[in-house]
């Protein structure tokens, strides 16, 4: 049986790839900053792991706690949106949170997982087209932007870096969905992102390391 990780597992787009991966017959860990907030995993049969990706002790004993397990896919999935944050209104306080969350964690969790990644294993930074400079019209999300496109940088180099362990690492947009970040005035419901997701995930080949790629299976430039 193969066993998947996901951050920020306690709702959303998280809790949704815990009960689409548990529905495919996966052993899934359900990592979440409160894991009270994440009992609804436990329906899925999902193991819970206390994670605060802001916690730097925590992700490093990480291969400590996990130690005997092996990680087939990892899904950095917890983020953090600091608001629409338009030019002349911009609100600095909270761009610390939003990198630590968004662009830090993510790779300090790679980085103490990946040796309990098998070759053939893939890592997973649910990354977002607002971070893609190509694709840049404006319109404010200033912080939201920077982060992920650090994000997507990270990602690829992530990549390079473990082509030689066979290791896949791709950033995914999820499309504008219907969650508490997306808001109800999303196009998207979270089961079709995860639906697509999944199945962009499955046939990732090694020509897909480092690009980042669409719910629907459409890469993205950066």
């Amino acid at each position: 049986m193969q066993t998947v990780l996901v951050t920020g597992a306690n709702r959303g787009l998280g809790l949704e790839f815990v009960r689409q991966y548990r529905e495919a017959g996966w052993s899934v860990m359900a990592a979440s900053r409160r894991p009270d907030e994440a009992v609804r995993a436990l329906d899925c049969d999902a193991a819970l792991l206390a994670l605060d990706v802001q916690d730097e002790q925590a992700i490093r004993a990480l291969p400590e706690v996990l130690r005997g397990r092996q990680i087939d896919l990892l899904i950095n999935n917890a983020g953090y949106h600091p608001g629409m944050q338009q030019l002349g209104r911009i609100n600095y306080s909270n761009w610390q949170t939003a990198f630590h969350v968004n662009t830090i964690a993510p790779l300090q969790i790679a980085e103490a997982l990946f040796p309990l990644i098998p070759s053939g294993g893939k890592i997973v930074n649910v990354g977002s087209r607002l971070g893609s400079i190509a694709c840049n019209q404006g319109g404010g999300s200033y912080i939201y932007r920077a982060t992920k496109a650090a994000l997507h940088c990270l990602t690829r180099s992530l990549a390079m870096d473990l082509a030689p362990r066979s290791i896949l690492v791709v950033a995914l947009h999820p499309g504008w969905v219907k969650t508490d970040m997306g808001t109800s005035a999303a196009d998207i419901e979270v089961g079709e992102s995860v639906s697509g997701m999944r199945n962009v995930i499955t046939n990732l080949g090694p020509q897909n390391t480092g690009c980042l790629i669409n719910y629907d299976g459409v890469e993205i430039p950066w």
